[in-house]
């Protein structure tokens, strides 16, 4: 009787132990940094989908942050999946990159429906914990990378009134490269940038070219494989009173 009293005991405490012990999980978080620079955040389990449609490149910086885990070995397992057939979260999804590190640093330059999708399993001896558990939600992170769109106007006024001062593209997203030349009549370079949020103001050496017909060379590739090609005169007009360039 004694014997079997110190058996339900020591069973008891065993049971409180269990209970007491902490499991190991993670805690998702994300950085995104879209191509204005500005910074979008998200974290398991509450922000795990980017509701507007983004234009690429996107950077994602991607961390899987575990918590208790002192002690144990841990494995982790990120997949980026893509859906570049349908118009929404579909059924047509492919594996495009898989990598084991605990954070994950990707950059999103093609058009698509994104599934980012993170599991780990800890161990400690004998014991394996897998998160997230069967009865947890899944963590996915979601997103949408749009198709792109570049446009150049045919007339630009470097004059000062801050209205068109500067021939840059007039609608543009999800450009993932880009460079731009512009020429005078006789073939001469006048400006070169490769930045399709930059522009040319207009000037060579300081001062304002002349007024008058221009010619515009881009190349550029949109996330959604599109290739622009453009070639295009552009008509400059500029103050009367400003310094010119010489011919």
């Amino acid at each position: 009787m004694h014997l079997r009293y110190v058996y339900s005991i020591v069973f008891f405490l065993l049971c409180l132990c269990l209970e007491a012990q902490v499991m190991p999980s993670l805690r998702p978080e994300v950085i995104y940094t879209n191509p204005e620079d500005a910074e979008l955040t998200g974290s398991y389990p509450d922000d795990l989908v980017l509701s507007e449609i983004q234009n690429a490149p996107l950077h994602g910086l991607f961390f899987a942050n575990p918590q208790d885990a002192d002690g144990w070995n841990v494995t982790y397992d990120w997949v980026v999946m893509v859906d570049t057939v349908t118009g929404s979260m579909g059924n047509n999804f492919f594996e495009l990159v898989h990598r084991f590190e605990e954070n994950l640093d990707y950059n999103f330059v093609h058009k698509g429906q994104y599934k980012v999708i993170l599991k780990a399993t800890f161990t400690n001896g004998e014991t394996t914990w897998h998160y997230p558990t069967e009865d947890m939600d899944s963590v996915i992170f979601q997103l949408s990378i749009s198709g792109s769109k570049l446009v150049f106007p045919n007339t630009f006024t470097p004059n000062g009134d801050g209205q068109n001062d500067i021939l840059r593209a007039k609608e543009y997203q999800s450009i993932v490269e880009f460079n731009a030349s512009v020429f005078n009549r006789w073939g001469q370079c006048m400006y070169r940038w490769d930045n399709v949020e930059e522009g040319w103001d207009g000037k060579v050496g300081g001062s304002y070219v002349k007024n008058g017909a221009y010619y515009l060379v881009v190349n550029a590739k949109g996330a959604d494989g599109t290739k622009y090609r453009i070639k295009k005169t552009i008509n400059v007009f500029t103050h009367r009173n400003q310094n010119y360039l010489s011919d």
